[in-house]
């Protein structure tokens, strides 16, 4: 997950969300009103300056754009989808939303849940079925950009359509976005892609039931694991295993943990970690390891063991936000021992360093918990711009997804 290393970034578009909250507020009424209206001219060319003026607006023009995703011309609807991701997702400094690819490597720590717009999701959907190949591949991957889990059962078996796609492309992006949709719906059609001809499809399926936590997947992943060990396929299987965390495989990760490949020894201390972290009988031998190891994220993944097994390693993890080589990891753990014990995450954000108040901001908003909303609510107002918008993004997120979670 590339883009948490820069805060930056978070504050390169407003000072906060209040000054996106409608066209009004933002470029002149009058001109955004025009420009709305000529997403809708005959002509093409008008079509295509409309686009271009609205994707420099922001959120607020999402709406227009999003009719735009469904033009007849194929350059239109390319560049509405990328200016739709665009407005979802910050890079990082120094970088920009070249594709719907580099956004959903960006997402989800660094992409904004506004509200979609009644256009955006049926036009993305019906470009999954695109003449072009790209154009389909472009579509999956914003789904996976705006959407927040649980997804509606009919996008998902749209994304599961694209499975069969003859396109390598197409299909890996399906893969990726179902994964982090966590559309467990195709949990059988992404087991089926874990034999897909294509490895970089057949890696992606099994961080796709990784993340889904399929246990259905466990079988398959053995195979992969016992065949290709050590190799790309053979660690991409453990790591999905580390995923899913059933209790079949405790014997696997006690043994990955001795591996000579750090890699694999990072999979199976997170595994442990959800599997309900390190037992007390182990404890001291696991933080005698600690000090012995010299691998920096196997060592966080073992302080991540060990926090999740209720010893004090909290602060170590969360000291981890602040380094620039292990804050995408960190805010993993983070986000996962947040949800399980969210008010345990809260006095971070009141930290010294805006850094860690930051990041951890970030990953309070994929928890819920009534002292992190009141935390997130005062950071608000925070004197640091980048923990201000980290503040208000997580904010709007804990209360989209509650919303998704409703039960309608």
């Amino acid at each position: 997950m590339a883009g948490l290393l820069l805060l930056g970034t978070l504050t390169s578009r407003s000072e906060g969300l209040g000054a996106a909250s409608g066209a009004d507020q933002g470029p002149d009424a009058t001109t955004f009103r025009q420009l709305s209206a000529n997403v809708n001219s005959a002509e093409p060319k008008v079509r295509r300056d409309a686009l271009k003026a609205l994707a420099a607006m922001g959120p607020e023009a999402l709406d227009p754009i999003s009719l735009l995703v469904a033009d007849p011309v194929r350059d239109i609807r390319h560049d509405a989808i990328l200016a739709v991701v665009a407005i979802f997702v910050e890079p990082p400094p120094k970088r920009r939303v070249q594709s719907a690819e580099d956004a959903f490597e960006w997402s989800p720590y660094l992409a904004t849940p506004w509200a979609l717009p009644p256009a955006l999701v049926p036009n993305l959907v019906r470009a999954l079925a695109d003449d072009w190949p790209s154009e389909r591949r472009d579509a999956a991957y914003a789904l996976g950009v705006v959407l927040t889990p649980p997804i509606d059962a009919r996008v998902a078996d749209e994304l599961t359509y694209s499975l069969a796609d003859p396109s390598d492309e197409v299909r890996l992006a399906a893969v990726r976005a179902l994964g982090r949709l966590r559309a467990t719906r195709a949990g059988d059609q992404l087991i089926g892609q874990i034999v897909d001809p294509v490895l970089s499809v057949r890696l992606a399926a099994m961080r796709a039931v990784g993340e889904m936590r399929e246990a259905r997947a466990l079988v398959a992943l053995g195979q992969q694991l016992d065949y290709y060990e050590g190799a790309t396929a053979g660690r991409a299987a453990l790591d999905a295993l580390a995923r899913i965390a059933h209790p079949s495989s405790a014997g696997l990760f006690a043994q990955e943990r001795f591996s000579n490949m750090a890699e694999r020894r990072r999979s199976a201390y997170e595994g442990i970690a959800r599997l309900g972290g390190i037992r007390d009988t182990d404890v001291v031998a696991v933080e005698q390891r600690l000090t012995e190891e010299r691998d920096e994220p196997v060592r966080l993944a073992m302080a991540f063991a060990l926090a999740a097994g209720g010893r004090p390693y909290l602060d170590r993890v969360m000291q981890s936000l602040a380094d620039r080589d292990l804050a995408d990891q960190a805010i993993e753990y983070v986000v996962e021992l947040g949800r399980a014990k969210p008010d345990a995450i809260a006095p971070y954000l009141q930290s010294r360093d805006p850094v860690v108040r930051a990041r951890t901001a970030i990953a309070a908003g994929f928890t819920d918990g009534p002292l992190v909303e009141a935390e997130l609510s005062r950071l608000t107002t925070d004197g640091d711009p980048s923990v201000r918008r980290a503040a208000e993004v997580a904010v709007l997120r804990i209360r989209t997804i509650r919303r998704a979670e409703t039960p309608k």
